[in-house]
């Protein structure tokens, strides 16, 4: 309910003596400031009508916290406003001489309703409906304007491409030795989707972003690819890997469990030394003067490379200590088989108090001409002054894309690296979140094969499998609900005497389910497998003294294995790696020297990119005799066969008969506990019939929302108190008929 505390509307809502007011507001002009000489259409609202309700797969009864919500606006405008030398009719139309608002302008239009009352106090309006014209229409035989609009969802358009990646299959069945769950919940899916589309619960990515981990439910690049979880370890299986961060979801980290996972940077490398380049780390993390780290954690949080992290090239990392203590690091390694040496470490601010949620920035920058280094540091947006530090780096080998390490050691969230020259604008203020998102009540295993799928059809499909709620509220807020979510308090009385003018009581045996059975397919990332093979003995010729760039479309997406040896052709029949043998292509003698092949990696994950350069005075050919002898291996993620499931209310069973209910199957459904807990909640909804109100009209009250939980009484008819959630809601404000409900309600069983 909005406005819940606002005794002047209360008291006006139930007066004899009602004064509606309506404010329609649309920008055609798409400056977010309302002020074209049409915005404040008010004055010639002779109807609007907001209609909101509930849908999904499930039967009607069960529409309490299920499907999507969708809502539209009607609004029909008649009348001259005081300021125009035209009716309405004539100023929207585009072919009149002035015409102020063109036919392409009238649509896609930000449009936003409020609707309320006069009070003792003064007048009070309610947001009712934010969304986009879709319809204009002029009528000019009655001189009227007919504006349909949509809520933000008909905007949830954008084309959106799922991460590859997915529990390891031998940490998933040998749950013994492997403690550490590597799952995602329905919040990261719904977050990663909304990010695509410009609504953000948490720091939106900064620009010149190379890579960025949310953590809101999954560990799981928002900008970056070739996810692994190097490792997880927990001392025991009850400590979650996710708790409440600061911003929904965050990793968690501490004396019982931590995890490390490996990524690549996204379009650019990790291009530390560059001239002019200087790079910007952000994260949230849960910390104070007092911590305590995992057994295999040393206090580091983010490490990132251009090449390998602590193995080859140069590496920024940033570190906690146990006493709050935040400092940086700049290390390289002379070779591949040597120790990592440290040019720089820079001491950060420390943090204090009790363990808390901190926003922490790192802003560093190689002066590579003077050997070193020039960085500053915020904290929950109080930044350091500037200080120079030598640094000098002595190998700065790079690959294409940065390698990144996100060490868990305490409970971690938003975690992103961007390119800056310069601390950016603005650094450290406070988010402010644009969605609110539940945890979900469903765990993946893994990430289904998404890519480029329509952004509101992905949000449905993965709410659709926990049987949850999306939708957005009056102000155009995107909200998730899951269905846990414990009922809330009625939250006003609609009584016979004052708000109530027809009761129709519907309940139906259509509606009882009390067997519902359902399947789960665990999706996991396999051993090494071949996803590329060269299809013919030539496509891969490479010329003498020539090289070749490639990009060579994989079989299907997958993390990639960068080992790539050269065989013989005796070894290649039973060839364990990916590989190929190579051979004059005029004599097909093998080629023993003078060839190299190197494996690189594509933004997500699709491709893979290979450099072939062959330094001898004849072309060359990836055969065995007459077949190809070039492949490509990886850890492809593939689902297990689907495995059903039947849960029965035997009670229900045995007083209505068996009634079964086959849930649809979902590329989000995997866990089968997660699973099981998803259609034991529809069950509980489901196995006893429950009575529907249905379009009930009552005195219209601009605080109602959907979802609320109202009391019906009727002391000389049904009688009550009768509690039900609205499920359906349509908002009218007239000329003639003022502001008016219609409601519908699953009711809750009498207490």
């Amino acid at each position: 309910m909005q406005a819940p505390d606002d005794p002047a509307l209360a008291a006006a809502v139930t007066a004899a003596d009602r004064v509606p007011l309506a404010r329609l507001l649309v920008d055609w002009a798409r400056d977010a400031r309302f002020a074209h000489t049409l915005s404040d259409l008010s004055t010639v609202v002779d109807t609007v009508t907001v209609e909101r309700a509930i849908t999904g797969d499930l039967p009607a009864e069960c529409t309490l916290v299920e499907g999507f919500s969708a809502a539209s606006l009607t609004a029909t405008l008649t009348g001259t406003r005081a300021q125009d030398p035209h009716d309405i009719a004539r100023m929207f139309s585009p072919y009149g001489t002035g015409a102020t608002l063109l036919a392409d302008d009238q649509v896609d239009a930000p449009l936003t309703l409020d609707l309320g009352l006069t009070t003792r106090a003064g007048p009070r309006l309610l947001r009712q409906f934010t969304g986009t014209t879709r319809t204009v229409r002029v009528n000019a035989r009655n001189r009227t304007v007919t504006v349909e609009a949509l809520d933000p969802a008909e905007r949830l358009r954008g084309a959106v491409t799922l991460p590859v990646g997915a529990a390891e299959e031998r940490t998933y069945r040998n749950t013994a030795f492997w403690i550490y769950r590597d799952r995602v919940n329905t919040q990261w899916v719904v977050d990663f989707v909304l990010r695509r589309n410009g609504i953000y619960m948490s720091p939106p990515p900064r620009p010149g972003c190379i890579w960025a981990m949310t953590c809101h439910g999954g560990l799981y690049p928002d900008i970056g690819f070739n996810r692994s979880v190097i490792s997880g370890d927990k001392t025991t299986s009850a400590v979650p890997e996710f708790v409440a961060g600061r911003y929904g979801l965050a990793a968690n980290g501490g004396p019982e469990i931590r995890s490390l996972i490996g990524s690549r940077t996204a379009g650019v490398g990790f291009n530390f030394g560059t001239r002019g380049v200087g790079h910007v780390f952000d994260f949230h993390i849960k910390a104070g003067a007092s911590n305590a780290f995992h057994p295999y954690s040393d206090g580091t949080i983010v490490q990132a490379s251009t090449s390998r992290v602590t193995r080859e090239g140069a590496t920024v990392e940033i570190l906690i200590s146990t006493n709050g203590q935040l400092s940086a690091r700049v290390l390289y390694n002379p070779t591949t088989n040597s120790n990592p040496v440290v040019a720089a470490t820079i001491p950060g601010p420390t943090i204090t108090g009790a363990a808390d949620w901190h926003s922490v920035g790192f802003w560093i920058t190689y002066d590579i001409d003077n050997l070193r280094v020039f960085t500053r540091w915020h904290l929950d947006g109080v930044q350091t002054a500037t200080v120079t530090t030598p640094a000098n780096v002595q190998s700065l080998v790079g690959q294409t894309r940065g390698h990144v390490y996100l060490n868990t050691c305490l409970p971690v969230q938003c975690v992103q690296i961007a390119e800056a020259a310069a601390p950016p604008a603005g650094w450290g203020v406070p988010h402010v979140s644009q969605a609110d998102l539940d945890t979900g009540l469903n765990w993946m295993t893994g990430l289904p094969d998404i890519v480029g799928a329509d952004s509101w059809t992905v949000i449905k499909a993965a709410v659709a499998a926990e049987y949850g709620l999306v939708a957005f509220t009056e102000h155009g807020r995107f909200r998730f609900t899951a269905r846990a979510k414990a009922p809330p308090a009625p939250v006003k009385t609609i009584s016979a005497n004052v708000d109530l003018a027809d009761l129709d009581l519907s309940t139906s045996l259509d509606g009882v389910r009390n067997e519902i059975t359902f399947r789960h397919a665990p999706r996991l990332e396999r051993v090494s497998a071949v996803v590329y093979t060269a299809r013919t003995i030539d496509e891969l010729d490479t010329g003498a003294l020539n090289t070749r760039f490639l990009t060579l479309p994989l079989d299907k997406r997958a993390r990639l294995s960068t080992t790539l040896l050269r065989y013989t052709k005796a070894e290649w029949p039973t060839a364990a790696s990916g590989g190929y043998v190579v051979v004059n292509a005029n004599t097909g003698a093998e080629v023993t020297s003078s060839v190299t092949v190197t494996l690189g990696l594509v933004d997500g994950d699709a491709a893979a990119a290979v450099v072939i350069s062959n330094a001898n005075t004849f072309p060359i050919r990836f055969a065995n005799g007459s077949e190809p002898a070039f492949k490509i291996r990886g850890f492809p993620v593939t689902d297990d066969p689907p495995l059903p499931t039947t849960l029965t209310d035997t009670a229900s069973a045995a007083r209505f008969g068996r009634r079964v209910l086959d849930l649809p199957d979902s590329g989000f459904r995997h866990h089968p506990a997660a699973a099981a807990d998803v259609a034991a909640s529809v069950l509980a909804d489901l196995a006893r019939p429950t009575p529907v109100l249905a379009d009930i009209p009552v005195v219209g009250d601009p605080r109602v929302q959907l979802g609320d939980v109202v009391t019906l009484t009727d002391p000389t008819g049904l009688g009550g108190p009768i509690t039900g959630s609205v499920i359906a809601l349509r908002r009218s404000h007239s000329t003639s008929e003022g502001l008016t409900d219609r409601l519908t309600l699953r009711t809750r069983p009498p207490a």
